[in-house]
């Protein structure tokens, strides 16, 4: 159970929720929506950190499970994949001593392994009496659910592709025992399947959800209620996505009626002002009764909210490079005994719009990142061609750095005065967030920092992996304006059907296999199942 009462929020020295209500009881099921930049992700962490926030108080009650946008790799260390999600149950680190114990005593001497094997059955006992064998099949249905394959249980998470790790901390939390969960774009990086299983699993859980989600099909199918934050405030509808939707605009068009009453009755009472106040004493007095009712009106003037601004994002047109911009020849990589892809080729002509496609954990992302220069493969080469610039977004912002500000990061990848460097980040909305540091932009404003990097970079070959991610539907719509218009090169991983529809690639890559083809509408549902 979440009580939250008169909470302000804020980053920096900016504040981006005043005097925020609301509860999550047993059995709700609550959306927070709203633009990027609103304050969603930083009330969730506030919410979720277990303290208390400067203004306001927050009342928790029950164990709370908590998914956060991005998993740093410092947090997963080498464990694998299984032994991550059995964490969340207290029983991952007695299994991993268990194993450690039973691998120690075949080199041990008959003294020490009589000791190792009374510590193996009493780490034994301890696992079977918190119901570890169980709970570890258990463990295993949570992933599978989520599209976790068999083969990726054992394979570090380390290691890990960012939205394989990402899936492996949903799966943490959905399996812990908690009483509310806390999820932030959970969502991201599932394919159909995962997604209609995670939305079973929200109609069937029985505690408080608050969630924040760019996916409206499953905000509609798995809410009861809405918070809807902008304009530094938080309001609350009962009911669905597509209730709110509508109710938001019944409620706009009321206060729009009633600020316009408002407005004509001030302007009605001004007028008198002006004609009386000079005239005679009883009418002048009656002018001055107005002139006080007046300063009333206008103080509890009804507000109307404000147009959101538009996100204008534009590559600009990149120098042309050479016929081949970029060729791969017997590309393969491993992770250990994890084979991920072998003999893959690329080979790319200027121009091209290429989506690299596969399920999930067949290796797209690696791909890309061999391809940017970030990975190297263990076999097989990358020949960049003739005046090629390459900008890389990568899914997880590794080069989004936490304590650097805003301004910082343009500054890294761009020579450009100062003016003009706050120019652009206006186009992204973050014009006000100069100062800020990286590490309390929301998801998607880190999203449209990494955009903007790239922009500056006037690269003419782009490898986005994942690029919607974390953006609100008006700024995905403009990162898609502006791939249309590009006229560069385009690489691109995304498990979006309809963005990758409306982009129209020109070639596939499907990977593991690296099988190549001309890209045509049959395969979007792959893209789906990405």
């Amino acid at each position: 159970m979440l009580l939250v009462r008169n909470v302000t929020i804020e980053a920096g020295a900016r504040t981006l929720l005043s005097d925020v209500s609301f509860s999550v009881q047993k059995g709700d099921k609550v959306g927070l929506v709203g633009p990027n930049g609103a304050g969603k992700t930083t009330l969730m962490r506030v919410l979720a950190e277990g303290g208390q926030p400067k203004v306001g108080n927050v009342t928790r009650a029950g164990k709370i499970g908590y998914l956060a946008q991005e998993v740093p790799i410092a947090e997963v260390d080498d464990e694998s994949a299984l032994e991550r999600i059995l964490t969340a149950r207290d029983i991952g680190a007695i299994e991993r001593t268990m194993e450690a114990t039973r691998l120690a005593m075949e080199d041990a001497t008959d003294e020490e392994r009589d000791r190792l094997i009374h510590r193996f059955s009493r780490l034994d006992d301890e696992f079977t009496s918190k119901g570890g064998y169980v709970a570890k099949a258990e463990a295993k249905r949570f992933a599978a659910g989520l599209g976790i394959g068999m083969g990726e249980l054992d394979q570090p998470v380390a290691t890990m592709s960012g939205g394989q790790r990402r899936r492996v901390e949903l799966a943490r939390i959905l399996f812990a025992d908690t009483e509310t969960l806390i999820l932030d774009e959970p969502t991201n990086h599932l394919d159909l399947d995962a997604k209609a299983w995670l939305m079973q699993f929200l109609a069937d859980y029985s505690g408080g959800v608050l969630l924040v989600s760019h996916d409206l099909p499953l905000l509609d199918a798995a809410i009861t209620s809405v918070l809807a934050a902008g304009d530094g405030t938080v309001e609350p509808y009962r009911g669905n996505y597509s209730f709110y939707v509508t109710e938001r605009e019944r409620r706009h068009e009321q206060r729009l009626a009633e600020r316009k009453r408002q407005d004509a009755e001030i302007a009605r009472l001004e007028e008198g002002i002006r004609r009386f106040k000079g005239s005679t004493a009883k009418m002048a007095r009656r002018a001055s009764s107005w002139e006080t009712r007046v300063e009333r009106m206008q103080a509890g003037l009804v507000e109307t909210a404000r147009e959101n601004r538009a996100i204008n994002v534009t590559f600009p047109q990149p120098e042309p490079s050479g016929k081949i911009p970029l060729r791969a020849e017997n590309l393969a990589k491993a992770y250990g005994h994890n084979v991920v892809f072998v003999d893959v080729d690329v080979i790319i002509d200027r121009g091209d719009r290429l989506i690299i496609m596969g399920l999930n954990g067949a290796g797209k992302t690696t791909l890309l990142r061999i391809l940017a220069g970030v990975e190297t493969p263990d076999l097989g080469e990358v020949d960049i061609g003739y005046r090629v610039s390459v900008g890389y977004y990568a899914q997880e912002h590794e080069d989004i750095h936490p304590t650097r500000s805003v301004l910082e990061h343009m500054k890294e990848v761009s020579g450009l005065p100062d003016r003009e460097l706050r120019g652009i980040l206006g186009l992204f909305l973050l014009a006000d967030k100069i100062d800020q540091e990286a590490g309390t932009l929301s998801g998607g404003e880190r999203t449209k920092l990494a955009l903007a990097r790239i922009v500056v970079g006037r690269h003419n070959v782009l490898l986005l992996d994942e690029p919607t991610n974390n953006l609100d539907p008006q700024a995905k719509e403009a990162l898609l304006m502006a791939l249309q218009r590009y006229e560069g090169t385009v690489i691109l991983v995304s498990h979006d059907a309809h963005f990758v529809a409306q982009l129209g690639p020109t070639r596939a890559i499907i990977m593991p296999d690296g099988d190549a083809d001309y890209f045509d509408q049959s395969m979007l549902e792959l893209v789906s199942l990405a």
